[in-house]
């Protein structure tokens, strides 16, 4: 996989500007001024937060859809697939583990996607049968620059705040830090 850019990160911030709500970065209280940020409240589909990346993900051109509109399948439990999906108008199916919690499968439901239930540790696995059945394009959780460079959305202007000396990042699978981090070293390379 290639290196996410700004200018990924740039095109995706523009490609998903109708779908999303801005949400500004503002001063976090610390010792100095600007001496970290937090997001301001990020609304968001089915109590995901991850829907930047799923926009992006699904609407980018280097995500091969095309005009047959074809079948996306994601294989984690993501509400935010599914919603974007609905916007663009493409069918969703959305593999989850048995033991998903009630509210995040009738959420994806909710959206007009198929909910596909697996076992435990049995989503790649399934989504890939999914995929090779149907033709369909497989959406990953984090791991995929479209994902990465919808993320990163946040950080990309600095309207906000002209400097930042802290960010902090929540990590789980990494597509979110790693879009962060490349814009933030992009837009503020060296402490000023």
């Amino acid at each position: 996989m290639q290196l996410v850019t700004i200018d990924d990160i740039t095109a995706a911030a523009e490609l998903i500007r109708p779908y999303v709500v801005r949400t500004p970065l503002v001063p976090a209280d610390g010792p100095t001024r600007a001496s970290a940020v937090d997001q301001a409240g990020e609304p968001a589909a089915g109590g995901a937060f991850k829907v930047r990346g799923a926009f992006n993900a699904i609407a980018n051109s280097t995500n091969p859809l095309g005009p047959a509109r074809r079948r996306v399948f994601q294989r984690q439990p993501r509400p935010a697939v599914a919603y974007a999906a609905a916007i663009y108008g493409v069918p969703a199916s959305i593999v989850m583990p048995e033991e998903t919690p009630t509210i995040k499968v009738a959420a994806t439901r909710g959206y007009g996607a198929e909910v596909v239930l697996c076992g435990a540790g049995e989503r790649e696995k399934v989504a890939a049968q999914l995929v090779e059945q149907t033709g369909g394009v497989l959406v990953p959780p984090f791991d995929h620059r479209d994902i990465i460079a919808g993320q990163a959305h946040r950080p990309g202007d600095r309207r906000d705040l002209p400097a930042v000396d802290t960010v902090l990042v929540p990590v789980s699978g990494g597509g979110l830090a790693s879009g962060i981090g490349t814009a933030i070293k992009a837009l503020c390379p060296t402490p000023e």
